[in-house]
This record gives C-alpha cells, structure tokens and sequence, in this order.
C-alpha cells in the first residue's frame, strides 16, 4: 500500500461518536470495535483450564498509556490484561487505562486492584462448570479465592508472603535452612472456604494457594546439586506440578 493512501486512511477512520460523553473512558474512540472483538471472542466455548496474566502489546508511539515493564520481553508497550486458555486462545482481555475503571456490581466486593482483574475478566464465566484459574502472585490473595469458589471455580496460583495473613509458615531465616525439596502444608477454613497453603523449597522457596490442589501425590525432579556436582531427584509437591502444567505460561 502506497504510504500516502496509509495516511490518508489513517486519518479518516473512526468507530465512534466523538459527540457523546464518553464517562471518563480513555478508549471511548475504539469502545465498539474493543466491545465486538470481545463478544466474538467470548462467543468461542471455555477451555476447563484458563489462566490470567498480563502482556505487553510493543509499540514505539508517543501515548501516555504507554507503559515501561522491565520484566517483560518488550519492556514498552501497552499493558493488556487476558483470560487465556491452556491452549493460547485468548477468551478475555482488558486494556489498562489507569484508575478509572471502578464501576463494580453489588454482588462483587473490592478485593483491591490486582485481585479486582480477576473478578472482572471472569464474569463470563458460567457457575459450577469445574473451570480451573491460574495466576501468579501479582493476582492470589485468600479473598479472590474464596470469591472464585463460591462461584464454583477453582483456583490456584503463587501467592505473596504478605497476602497470607495470620500465617503459621516459618520466617525467611528459617525457610533458608530447610533442605532442597522440603514441603510445608497448612489448610485452612476461610469464611466456609477450604484453602491450601503450600510452601515448596527448590533454589527458592516458592509458596502457592489452591482450592483443589495440595501437596499429595508428590513426584520427582531432576535437579543439579552444585555441591555434589551432579543430578539429584527432589521431591516435589502435586500443586507445583499441577501449576507447571496447566494454564499458566509464566512459571515461578
């Protein structure tokens, strides 16, 4: 395509009515091609195993949605928010825009923003059809799993030491002195909820919640012993396992 009729196009096209108020919505001018995307993708039956995580979508443009994200592969770009099947398929997504998107229904408490995500790419999600939800830490707090499992999905995901309150596990002095591959678990009873706690010692200590997983049955990995130079089987709990596995892409 010639550049000029690029530009000219560019500078022509449009989705919405710059007229009408837009309520403080910073995609108000691709809102209806943003809102039919989704229903088509909606429209694609669930996987059981889904996850929600965050990307990147790169771009070099001067917006002030931009953002920069040191971790990941394109450090600027727009932050995009996605409910993905194990398969990839992307059934969800929501482009972060800042503070601005409070509204909430009665039924949904604020669980706080990261937790918030969850609720909201899960809502068209159908009640007690045995859907399992990964995410990593950014996400898990004990409120969101409660929520998702009296909506009858389960859930699991790696999960932030201060987020687990009244926790009985050890403190880091002492997690540092437990052999590689020892497994702590505590279940608990979170306003009718059963969660479990697990914390699993690889190189780091790495600490998940489930409302479906623990640590029986275990298996076995290879690791590399640098003091022994060479390969050692470590133990490993069935909810780390699971976590690898299912859903989830970006690992611990």
């Amino acid at each position: 395509m010639p550049v000029n009729k690029f530009e000219q196009i560019r500078r022509f096209i449009h989705f919405n009515d710059n007229a009408q108020v837009n309520g403080g919505d910073k995609l108000h001018k691709l809102r209806p091609i943003l809102d039919h995307l989704l229903e088509k993708f909606r429209s694609i039956p669930f996987e059981e195993e889904l996850s929600v995580d965050e990307q990147m979508c790169a771009t070099k443009a001067r917006h002030h949605l931009k953002m920069y994200m040191p971790d990941k592969p394109h450090k600027y770009g727009y932050k995009i928010f996605v409910l993905c099947g194990v398969s990839g398929f992307a059934y969800n997504s929501e482009i972060y825009t800042g503070n601005e998107n409070k509204t909430r229904p009665d039924d949904e408490p604020d669980m706080g923003a990261s937790s918030n995500v969850v609720v909201r790419l899960t809502r068209p999600l159908e009640s007690n059809q045995n859907f399992k939800l990964y995410f990593d830490n950014y996400y898990t707090s004990l409120v969101l799993l409660d929520f998702l499992k009296k909506r009858g999905i389960y859930s699991l995901g790696t999960v932030r030491r201060n987020r687990v309150t009244n926790c009985k596990m050890r403190d880091e002095k002492a997690i540092k002195k437990l052999e590689r591959g020892a497994i702590i678990e505590y279940t608990c009873d979170y306003d009718g909820t059963n969660i479990s706690n697990v914390l699993w010692k690889d190189n780091k200590a790495v600490i998940l919640l489930s409302t479906f997983s623990g640590t029986n049955p275990t298996t076995h990995v290879r690791r590399f012993d640098r003091k022994e130079k060479k390969e050692v089987m470590v133990k490993r709990p069935h909810i780390v396992t699971t976590y690898n596995n299912d859903g989830v892409v970006s690992t611990y």
